[in-house]
């Protein structure tokens, strides 16, 4: 954990930091393909990390080629509940909040155990031109040897598909 993160992060300091790495993208409808990739988790002393991504495609060599998409957003901890959840009522640690230039934003909710968050949509809004996205689902977690690697799965629900796989990559962090 990071000393100067507000309280309210504790949970998600070990997401801070800038994260380099490469994955692959495909869909039910889409090509599969290789990409490269910078997220960054960001505070500023708020009760909220500060979120980007872009997302390059690579070329037969593995440099980066034309950028693909990107993402922006913010995550928060949600504070404790005042009282015990009902048995079969699910915790909620995380909200998450992610814009997309393809026209649409997600809302997250999601839970965090050790190093590792689990988000599934609680809602999807798409502007009248924008990706028609009706869920998705992300796991962000750290793992190797020295937990050096951040991890991430994310399934979608787009274009009349059910939910399936979408992306995924494996990032190290920078300076």
């Amino acid at each position: 954990m990071q000393s100067e993160v507000h309280r309210d992060l504790e949970k998600l300091s070990f997401l801070i930091g800038r994260w380099e790495g490469v994955g692959v993208t495909g869909y039910a409808d889409m090509d599969e393909f290789q990409f490269g990739q910078e997220v960054e988790f960001s505070h500023d002393g708020g009760p909220f990390l500060g979120y980007r991504s872009h997302v390059w495609r690579l070329t037969a060599d593995g440099s980066l080629d034309e950028l693909w998409t990107s993402e922006t957003g913010y995550w928060r901890c949600r504070p404790g509940p005042a009282e015990e959840p009902a048995p079969d009522t699910p915790s909620i640690h995380v909200e998450a909040l992610i814009t997309h230039p393809e026209g649409y934003t997600e809302m997250y909710l999601g839970t965090v155990f050790a190093s590792r968050v689990e988000l599934t949509t609680d809602a999807v809004l798409s502007t009248e031109t924008g990706e028609r996205v009706t869920a998705g689902k992300r796991l962000y977690g750290l793992f190797g040897e020295q937990r050096e690697t951040l991890g991430y799965a994310w399934d979608m629900a787009a274009r009349g598909h059910d939910l399936r796989s979408f992306m995924s990559a494996q990032l190290k962090q920078v300076s």
